[in-house]
């Protein structure tokens, strides 16, 4: 039997009472800077996601970013900078947990590897278009990618959201 992840064993202790929980997404433009890696998720039923995924116990958000894109995409990134954070509080997720998100943002650079997607979590992976603005999963991820497209572009700094 797989070893529960870490959400699993925590939500197994609180049940679905509110929890702060983090998580990572990636920002890996095309050699033009004209589109952006994206993926199709087994879990949704329309529009694009970035890849990422909760921060594990026991590893930095760096170290996360760089997991979740290998196991996604099967690309080794390298974290380049900090983009930006989001928070997100929901009284009920779609698991029926409360939730408050902080989703740490980081641009990478490919090292290393070939366009794969796991087939189980991530069924499409690919450079996606930034104009127009491609259409994302949840509002939440249609802000950052807004925000990624525009504000990113225009400056170094590092944005900070509250949704």
């Amino acid at each position: 039997m797989a070893e529960q992840n870490y959400i699993a064993r925590m939500r197994a202790k609180v049940g679905h009472d509110g929890m702060i929980f983090n998580t990572v997404f990636g920002v890996l433009w095309s050699a033009d800077r004209r589109a952006i890696l994206l993926e199709k998720r087994s879990d949704i039923q329309k529009g694009w996601g970035f890849p990422g995924g909760y921060v594990e116990y026991g590893e930095t958000p760096q170290q996360a970013i760089v997991r979740e894109f290998k196991e996604e995409t099967g690309l080794t990134v390298q974290v380049k900078r900090l983009i930006g954070v989001s928070s997100e509080i929901v009284a009920e997720n779609r698991w029926g947990d409360a939730q408050e998100t902080l989703a740490m943002g980081f641009e990478v650079t490919l090292v290393t590897g070939e366009l794969q997607e796991d087939g189980d979590e991530t069924l499409q992976v690919q450079y996606v278009p930034v104009n127009p603005e491609p259409l994302m999963f949840v509002p939440q991820a249609q802000k950052t990618v807004h925000q990624v497209i525009n504000d990113n572009e225009q400056s170094d700094a590092v944005w900070l959201r509250e949704d």
